[in-house]
């Protein structure tokens, strides 16, 4: 492990426990956003705690988060920031406010736009799930884990969830209306982190978003990519953190998913 992951690992766990204590007692304040969004103290507590503690560690370094973003910001200027950490203090706010456990905390470091370093965790479950770039495979709490190899349609499990960009919410219907007939089960799960590990883990096949942020993508696509999964567009094309619609698979599926979505 290197130094890196070691004191994001340590400071992931510590995070995760502000989240437990919340999830335990909410009484927590919530606050809405444009549209449907909205977001809580867990959130944000957690979000300055990592921020703080990152910033003591490397004082340089840029931090791209959830709850400091400023609205319709173009990312992808961040293409070539040198030591960038993107974070998630929350993933799966609505989860997490209905006390469904399926949320978690992503943190990742990246380089001139490529993830190096990615720790997520899942606080009430205790999951662990780290990868870096220069290291083979993924692990949870240090087992090393594997997409499936599920390789017919009618055996795929696929998930998917609802743009917080209403604009964007007409591609599920859409998606659906073509993948029903052909697969096993589709899920809507409301964590991106979570299903991506999900993914990662061979739990289930697919994973499909019409409009997802950085920090949603950025730690979970290297764990994907390592664990043996294969992620582009949903149209195929070549996919960075910084696009927003992501297609990612078990790799033995993608071509028929793409086939599908895109029919």
């Amino acid at each position: 492990m290197s130094q890196s992951q070691e004191f994001l690992t340590k400071i992931i766990k510590e995070a995760g426990e502000i989240l437990k204590k919340h999830f335990a007692n909410p009484q927590y304040t919530v606050t809405e956003k444009s549209g449907v969004d909205f977001t809580t103290q867990a959130d944000t507590e957690t979000d300055a705690f990592i921020r703080k503690a990152i910033l003591s560690e490397y004082p340089h370094a840029i931090l791209l988060t959830e709850e400091t973003a400023q609205t319709n910001q173009d990312y992808s200027e961040l293409r070539k920031a040198k030591q960038l950490f993107i974070i998630d203090p929350l993933d799966g706010t609505t989860n997490f406010k209905h006390g469904v456990p399926h949320f978690a905390i992503s943190i990742a470091e990246i380089a001139n736009g490529q993830p190096i370093t990615s720790v997520i965790y899942k606080p009430v479950t205790d999951e662990l799930v780290i990868a870096e770039k220069d290291k083979e495979g993924a692990t949870k709490n240090g087992i090393t884990i594997n997409v499936s190899n599920t390789q017919n349609l009618r055996e795929a499990v696929i998930a998917c969830d609802w743009p917080w960009d209403l604009g964007k919410r007409h591609f599920v219907p859409e998606w659906l209306s073509k993948l029903h007939p052909k697969v096993r089960q589709i899920k809507i799960m409301g964590s991106a982190v979570s299903d991506l590990v999900s993914l990662a883990s061979g739990t289930i096949d697919v994973y499909i978003h019409a409009c997802l942020k950085p920090w949603d993508e950025a730690a979970a696509s290297l764990i994907v990519e390592k664990a043996g999964g294969k992620i582009t567009t949903s149209t195929g094309e070549k996919w960075d953190i910084f696009k927003p619609d992501i297609l990612a698979s078990n790799g033995t599926l993608h071509d028929k998913i793409l086939e599908l979505i895109n029919s």
